[in-house]
């Protein structure tokens, strides 16, 4: 049995849970509790950004870590849709992003990676759904310890290299044997879990930059400036082309997508996108 690790809990994503907590129950209970019943495996929940802007630390971890922050929510969306018997996994939308999120395709920069971003687009294409492994649970073939390995989507598959409670295990029997410290290391292998592993649906899209003026009367869609957003989830197949919308996500870097060899240095912007906010646009 591997030992007991402390761990070192974050004493600003303790007020993130707090507070998501009390924006949740504040706010949100009774829409939860109309949902007792639903049977939907995965149910995006829209959550107004104006409301986190009312909580000091999320408003600011929201800002600088939107992934996380998005996590540490979903945990206690998960707690209250337990509270109620509903076995559907909410996924957290958050819409109505402030102004000063509102950026253009053609002004995001590699400097930008990370950031949350809102985006003014008409949607071009929209890809075949497909699914992605984004959990991989692995086994030690020697003690059946299991590990659970994070994926990245469009990269080489990672698997773990070493086996900690067999480490562990030959560590408490060296102060028994003569052989040197640094050739303590377990001949670790592992099989995976395929049936555990999680998995996520996932649909691509490519999207044009538009400009409109007051009266959302559309001024110009570009035919240069375009990106690609990935949709995820409750999110697949809700878009069709030539639609305009505006969409709230994370730009991240991906490799070219044809490129000829593994350590091609070459990126590209995408979004990975949180929610969509229709727009209504007149040509």
């Amino acid at each position: 049995m591997s030992p007991p690790r402390k761990v070192d809990v974050d004493p600003d994503e303790q007020i993130v849970l707090r507070e998501w907590r009390e924006l949740i129950v504040e706010n949100y209970e009774k829409d939860i509790a109309r949902l007792e019943g639903m049977e939907d495996s995965v149910h995006g929940f829209h959550v107004e950004h104006a409301l986190m802007d009312e909580k000091d630390t999320l408003r600011r971890f929201f800002h600088e870590n939107p992934t996380r922050a998005l996590e540490l929510g979903s945990r206690i969306m998960r707690e209250q849709f337990d509270q109620h018997n509903i076995p559907t996994r909410p996924v957290l939308r958050v819409v109505g992003l402030s102004k000063n999120y509102l950026n253009r395709v053609d002004e995001l920069r590699m400097r930008d990676r990370n950031d949350l971003v809102c985006l003014d687009v008409k949607i071009n294409e929209v890809s075949h759904p497909y699914g992605w492994l984004k959990l991989a649970i692995y086994e030690c073939m020697e003690c059946e310890t299991r590990v659970e390995v994070p994926q990245r989507r469009a990269r080489e598959r990672e698997s773990p290299s070493l086996c900690r409670t067999c480490l562990h295990e030959l560590m408490e029997n060296y102060q028994k044997t003569d052989i040197p410290k640094r050739f303590i290391r377990p001949d670790s292998e592992f099989s995976m879990i395929v049936e555990e592993c999680k998995y996520e649906d996932v649909q691509d899209i490519s999207m044009s930059q538009i400009t409109y003026n007051n009266e959302h009367h559309l001024i110009n869609c570009s035919t240069r400036n375009q990106i690609v957003g990935t949709l995820a989830d409750d999110l697949v197949d809700q878009l069709e082309p030539s639609t305009y919308v505006r969409i709230n996500g994370i730009v991240r870097v991906q490799p070219v997508p044809d490129r000829t060899f593994s350590k091609d240095t070459r990126r590209l912007l995408s979004i990975d996108i949180l929610s969509v906010e229709e727009l209504h646009i007149e040509d």
